[in-house]
């Protein structure tokens, strides 16, 4: 005879769902249901059919993500929280590389449709709205991670990025700073509108005229974080600090001002959105916006299983949109100027 998964929960005393659930390693199941669930499938010898189960079910527990770039540590966090989650709830990922190319982004999205998975977290370039409208309305289960789109309804867990870089820039004012450069990353993202658009507030509050030759735009990868930076150095009108708005630009921007040979903050002072391990460490340490990184890839995992898992008592059918906050964490980077 044939142990199939009735079988374990007829003999268990419990639901099939309720054996599911233990064999997924599902969160939420007592210690002493999943011990007695356990305890029958080593009593019947039961081996998850996965195959026949994905069938039965229409589903594969797994789910994508795609990533802005791989190399960042940001997204390699953000990778990490996913998989930890997912696993969790007993679903598998399939990691992509997006690197903020809309082709690739695309590319991918067909990829996953066509390994079926149950959903996808997406960091997206922007420019691939009509299909990604396309899958949502298929069925296909997505969550926007760090941005959002224009003109499509979706499920989303960001931060405040304009809050945050309106902290930043409000700091370096107090300081006594007037000069403030900010190098950014793609206008066409919502992370580089929102945080330019928080750099603007609060130089207007401020009385502080915008000044275009100390708006440096890139690409969130380091070596614009480079280039841009020794653009701002090499003008008449030098900043007399940088706001840079990704931890990837970040690097960038300090190899620039340790190839110039300027001492921080003495002769140019820094501020990064995003923290890194090797902020703190730094001579001096770097004054950094903190956004919970491992919590964005958490929140928006449990956002899309919820939505798979169709459990309509925790979530609403109403688009769900999570914003997180980030923080002003003060270092060593900047100076106080005599104002």
């Amino acid at each position: 005879m044939r142990i199939n998964i009735r079988n374990v929960a007829q003999k268990a005393g419990y639901s099939t769902a309720t054996v599911s659930r233990v064999l997924r390693n599902y969160p939420g199941v007592r210690e002493k249901t999943r011990e007695k669930v356990l305890k029958t499938v080593s009593e019947l010898n039961y081996e998850v059919n996965a195959v026949a189960r994905n069938l039965r079910q229409k589903k594969t527990y797994s789910i994508g993500i795609i990533v802005g770039n791989v190399l960042s540590q940001f997204y390699s966090v953000i990778a990490k929280s996913v998989e930890d989650t997912a696993n969790k709830y007993g679903y598998n990922t399939i990691l992509c590389n997006g690197d903020e190319n809309p082709e690739k982004e695309l590319n991918y999205l067909k990829v996953l449709k066509s390994n079926k998975v149950d959903g996808i977290i997406l960091t997206p370039t922007g420019k691939n709205s009509e299909y990604i409208h396309h899958l949502i309305n298929s069925g296909t289960k997505i969550v926007l991670l760090d941005r959002l789109i224009k003109g499509i309804n979706c499920d989303a867990v960001l931060v405040d990025n304009a809050v945050g870089a309106y902290k930043a820039v409000r700091y370096l004012i107090e300081q006594g700073y007037s000069k403030i450069g900010i190098i950014n990353g793609y206008l066409d993202r919502t992370t580089g509108a929102e945080r330019l658009r928080g750099y603007l507030q609060a130089l207007q509050e401020s009385g502080i005229a915008k000044n275009n030759n100390l708006i440096k735009n890139g690409d969130f990868k380091k070596e614009s974080g480079k280039r841009l930076t020794q653009e701002l150095l090499e003008q008449t009108d030098k900043p007399e600090v940088i706001f840079v708005t990704n931890i990837d630009m970040s690097i960038g921007a300090l190899i620039a001002i340790k190839e110039n040979n300027l001492t921080i903050p003495d002769d140019i002072g820094i501020i990064c959105f995003d923290d890194s391990e090797w902020a703190p460490i730094m001579r001096p340490p770097i004054t950094v916006v903190r956004q919970p990184v491992y919590q964005l890839g958490v929140v928006a995992t449990e956002l899309l299983i919820k939505k798979i898992e169709n459990r309509e008592k925790e979530i609403d059918h109403k688009n769900t949109i999570v914003t997180l906050k980030t923080e002003l964490v003060v270092r060593n980077s900047t100076k106080r100027l005599n104002v």
